[in-house]
């Protein structure tokens, strides 16, 4: 799991690296992309939990990165975290309206399979009524005598 994290944290910083010429394109400063450079993983480990706030500061942070929509930054890192993901939002945002392209390899599989399917709201009561089995003396007596 540890590993797993931390291949995470370093596909993040990668990704980050490369997004750097689109973020000075939309007019970032340098000042700006340097402090998120240097603070970024520890922004990443402060918002999974990995890194537990020690000072009342890094519980603001997280404080004011999860209410993003209605609270305003207090500092230039809130300000630089939330303007990335901003940005991030609004990138991938892009990406979900674009059509897909079709596969000529998998365009013959469908995409939703039997058993893959959400059930229905009637089948789903059906599905939670709870039977009674009897008991494994009544099992093993029907058995015994048959």
């Amino acid at each position: 799991m540890n590993s797993l994290i931390k291949t995470q944290k370093e596909h993040s910083i990668q990704r980050l690296k490369k997004e750097i010429p689109e973020l000075r394109a939309l007019g970032w400063s340098d000042f700006h992309l340097d402090i998120l450079k240097k603070h970024f993983g520890f922004y990443l480990g402060l918002m999974s939990g990995k890194i537990k706030p020690k000072e009342n500061k890094y519980k603001q942070f997280i404080e004011t990165i999860k209410n993003y929509k209605t609270s305003k930054p207090k500092n230039v890192h809130e300000e630089v975290y939330l303007n990335y993901l901003k940005f991030f939002m609004h990138k991938n945002s892009k990406n979900k309206n674009k059509p897909k392209q079709e596969d000529p390899i998998w365009k013959n599989i469908p995409m939703d399979l039997p058993g893959s399917k959400q059930y229905p709201a009637s089948m789903q009561e059906k599905l939670n009524i709870e039977y009674d089995y009897g008991t494994w003396n009544d099992w093993f007596d029907d058995w015994k005598y048959r």
